[in-house]
C-alpha cells in the first residue's frame, strides 16, 4: 500500500523537478552554443556585444542568472524597471556582470539575511553603478 506524500515531500519533489527541467534547458542551450563552429559563435557573441567566453557564461547562468541583481536593487530601494526604461545599456551591463559573477553564494546569503545593503560593496561587481544610482533620487522607489 502506498502512502500519500506529505505536503513537504510534494514541494520538495516539485522543486527538484523544476530544478532538473531548468538544468536540462541550460544544458541544451549550452550544447547548442558549443556545437556552433567557432566563427558562428564569435559572430553571435559580437551580435550580443560580448566576448564568446562571456556569452557562454551567460548561457550557463540560465534565464535567471541575474536574479540577484533585481533582488539587490530592491533591497537598496532602487527601481530596476525605471533603470531598464531610462538606461537600458546600464541595466544590460549590470545583468551581464551579475550573470557572470563568482560571488553569487555570498550575495544570495546576504540577501536572505537582509545584510546585502550593508555588505554588497565588499564583493559586488556592480558596486560603482549601484552607488551612483543610489545618489540619483529619480531612481529611488517611494
Amino acid at each position: 500500500m502506498t502512502e500519500t506524500a506529505s505536503p513537504l515531500a510534494q514541494r520538495v519533489g516539485e522543486r527538484l523537478a523544476n530544478w532538473y527541467s531548468e538544468f536540462r534547458t541550460r544544458l541544451e542551450e549550452e550544447n547548442a552554443l558549443l556545437n556552433l563552429d567557432a566563427e558562428s559563435r564569435r559572430q553571435l557573441a559580437e551580435d550580443c556585444s560580448v566576448s564568446a567566453d562571456t556569452l557562454l557564461q551567460i548561457v550557463r547562468a540560465g534565464p535567471n542568472g541575474a536574479a540577484e541583481m533585481e533582488k539587490l536593487m530592491k533591497a537598496l530601494h532602487l527601481d530596476s524597471a525605471e533603470l531598464q526604461t531610462h538606461s537600458p545599456d546600464v541595466y544590460r551591463e549590470m545583468q551581464i556582470n551579475c550573470a557572470t559573477c563568482r560571488d553569487k553564494g555570498r550575495c544570495r546569503h546576504d540577501l536572505e539575511n537582509h545584510t546585502a545593503p550593508v555588505t554588497f560593496s565588499e564583493y559586488c561587481v556592480n558596486t560603482a553603478i549601484l552607488n551612483r544610482l543610489q545618489a540619483e533620487t529619480p531612481l529611488m522607489e517611494e
